[in-house]
């Protein structure tokens, strides 16, 4: 009974103290931004191969809003529009597929909650996020380096190689100013949907390294358990140069067992660069080789053209896009605003 009574009276006694010193430091000064980006682009198929040959498309339509507490606390939450529904698929008793026909399958344009993400700095060589998280495998480095998301998502997004972001943890630590390592796990379900019902968690891990000013090499790995089926594994490789004029960037991915199907592997490589060859204007281009993807097998993907940026943050573009697989070409008109 002793023991307790003590135990509790340090424990109060230990508050009380924290608190005190706490009083003597000033709260972190509250800060927040609200912000949103519009993509948006006209198409038209000169070879008529595909239908629609022609139309007006939204790639994104988003919404963010951050809060700040001085510089070791903040929270996002960003939401997009998507489709998030697909094909709808029945089968009889036997299991075998049956002749579905509807009119209407789902929005492309449904809202749903991209990001929701709280960020501490416990000390100024390791940080912790919670929340549902974007995808470091291609969405916090490679997409900003490409920086022409509003013409053409990057090629691990467009063939889904990974999801765009999940539930879950993650540390960063920075044992120097150039280098951050990040362990983490999540869901493994992506950003639609909650925990499966066996519980089975997705882990990963990133590296990033900035050895000289403009220069950034990154590595991922995640790994996914199949419980009782393969299971599933993720690699990328990012290697980038920038300097105020051009950048130039080149990414190397590989998934086995795809769905935690035997040898189901997909991957490919991209390369991309810009150049600013005045003020407000760049030109572009990027190749994309599709080894294997959801959709696409051994296919070359590639986007060239012309950026006009008249005022920061509002962006427009003539680009052409060709895939080999089917030969198909289109022309794009692209306009994009971020504020």
């Amino acid at each position: 009974m002793k023991r307790r009574v003590l135990l509790c009276f340090i424990l109060v006694s230990l508050g009380q103290w924290v608190l005190a010193a706490n009083d003597t430091v000033p709260p972190p000064r509250y800060s927040s931004t609200v912000w949103g980006n519009i993509f948006t682009a006209f198409y038209y198929n000169p070879g008529a191969k595909v239908m629609p040959d022609k139309g007006f498309e939204l790639s994104t339509g988003l919404l963010g809003y951050r809060g700040q507490w001085g510089d070791r606390a903040s929270a996002t939450l960003i939401y997009d529009v998507f489709r998030t529904t697909d094909r709808i698929e029945v089968t009889d008793t036997s299991g075998h597929p049956m002749n579905v026909s509807y009119g209407f399958r789902g929005s492309d344009y449904t809202g749903f909650l991209k990001m929701a993400q709280i960020d501490y700095r416990i000390n100024s060589w390791l940080d912790f996020s919670v929340g549902q998280m974007l995808n470091q495998q291609y969405l916090t480095v490679q997409d900003r380096f490409w920086g022409f998301r509003y013409i053409a998502f990057t090629y691990q997004e467009m063939n889904r190689f990974g999801a765009q972001a999940d539930f879950g943890a993650r540390f960063t630590l920075r044992p120097h100013r150039n280098l951050a390592m990040t362990i983490g796990a999540v869901n493994g379900n992506g950003p639609f949907r909650v925990q499966s019902a066996d519980g089975v968690m997705q882990y990963f891990t990133n590296i990033e390294w900035t050895p000289v000013d403009g220069l950034m090499v990154k590595m991922f790995a995640d790994h996914l358990p199949g419980n009782g089926s393969p299971h599933r594994n993720a690699y990328s490789f990012f290697a980038g140069y920038r300097t105020d004029e051009w950048r130039l960037g080149v990414e190397v991915t590989h998934v086995e067992n795809h769905l935690h199907d035997k040898a189901n592997d997909l991957g490919g490589t991209s390369v991309y660069g810009a150049w600013k060859f005045k003020e407000g204007w760049h030109l572009l281009a990027r190749h994309d080789y599709i080894r294997r993807s959801m959709a696409l097998e051994k296919a070359h993907y590639i986007v060239t053209g012309v950026e006009y940026e008249p005022y920061p943050g509002f962006y427009t573009s003539v680009n052409y896009r060709h895939l080999s697989q089917g030969d198909v070409s289109f022309l794009f008109a692209s306009f994009g605003t971020r504020f």
